[in-house]
């Protein structure tokens, strides 16, 4: 992996555009909700949830208890695992699951339900034109991100809500064309991440202040509190909160001599997190993506729960990340 590889990535985030939030109507949610609640009637979803089954799971590290989301949904087992560039449902999505057909400052999203949700209103924001969900996000797809968590956060006061990106071919991505996909935490849950993001004022992107991790926990991840105030997030800086973070990242993924780039955004209104990525399943059967790192683990079968239980939640998490580099600090041989 070299540098000149990784200042290649890089080339697309210094474009700052200096551009007001994306503003989307103030009855998206309601849209959004209607929309799922017509596309599920018409069957034109492969989702069960009456059949989930939920499990609550407390692990501990280094003396801090971890609360993890165990969900058995059996309707993940029609999901496919890798799609391709010729089957590509993002190119011309179903009319029916289509929430936006245009979205973002240029126009370059659509908003589309999935199809294979893992809770109700589950939702994409894809981009029109095709591109690699091996590349990072650039300011235009950050900045419209944060406007949908925004305005899901005014709109639907009962939920909070996650965004989430699996990048690269070990991160847990199913779909080569790029795509961020949301959802709405359980209730009453709080993932570790959130209570990371409390011990700290928010993060400002320099080569002196290092990103949050927690040092009880076993894998590597690196997190950005956000400024609290909306008026303050400018995709600026977004893409520079990301770029430190992505920086960081790929430092791990080259000390370990990956071969490969691959690692999960989870983004809430309140922080970014990175999470590099060693490889896609846990002993080649259990898939992990983004919302394993936000201790929501998903099982398609009850033999997966077990093996869970059995493994417990933060070795599973550990196995397909890498080891914690909390309390190291970045120098002249970081990206």
């Amino acid at each position: 992996m070299s540098r000149e590889t990784v200042h290649e990535s890089f080339r697309v985030l210094s474009r700052f555009q200096l551009l007001s939030m994306t503003d989307i109507q103030d009855n998206f949610a309601k849209q959004l909700f209607g929309k799922y609640a017509t596309a599920q009637d018409g069957e034109h979803l492969v989702f069960n949830g009456k059949s989930a089954v939920n499990e609550s799971i407390v692990a501990h590290s280094g003396g801090s208890e971890y609360l993890f989301d165990l969900t058995e949904l059996q309707s993940l087992e029609h999901r496919p695992e890798i799609g391709t560039i010729d089957k590509n449902p993002f190119e011309k999505p179903e009319p029916e699951l289509t929430v936006l057909s245009s979205f973002g400052n240029k126009d370059e999203f659509r908003i589309v339900l999935n199809k294979f949700p893992v809770v109700p209103a589950h939702f994409m924001m894809v981009t029109k034109q095709f591109k690699s969900q091996d590349t990072p996000l650039s300011p235009s797809e950050l900045s419209s991100t944060y406007s949908l968590l925004h305005k899901l956060e005014a709109q639907d006061l009962n939920k909070k809500w996650f965004a989430f990106y699996n990048c690269g071919p070990q991160s847990g991505a199913s779909q080569p064309h790029k795509h961020v996909q949301f959802m709405p935490l359980p209730d009453n849950y709080t993932p570790f991440a959130e209570v990371l993001a409390n011990t700290s004022g928010h993060f400002i992107p320099n080569q002196f202040q290092e990103p949050l991790q927690d040092g009880n926990l076993p894998f590597a991840h690196f997190l950005a509190k956000l400024p609290e105030k909306n008026t303050e997030l400018d995709e600026e800086t977004l893409a520079l909160t990301f770029l430190s973070l992505l920086q960081r990242t790929l430092t791990v993924l080259r000390d370990n001599e990956a071969g490969h780039i691959s690692y999960n955004v989870i983004a809430t209104t309140k922080f970014i997190m990175l999470i590099p990525r060693s490889k896609a399943k846990f002993q080649g059967s259990l898939g992990i993506n983004s919302c394993g790192y936000m201790g929501l683990i998903l099982c398609k079968n009850a033999s997966l729960v077990g093996l869970v239980k059995s493994e417990g939640p933060l070795a599973i998490l550990s196995s397909v990340g890498f080891p914690s580099t909390a309390g190291q600090k970045s120098d002249e041989y970081h990206y």
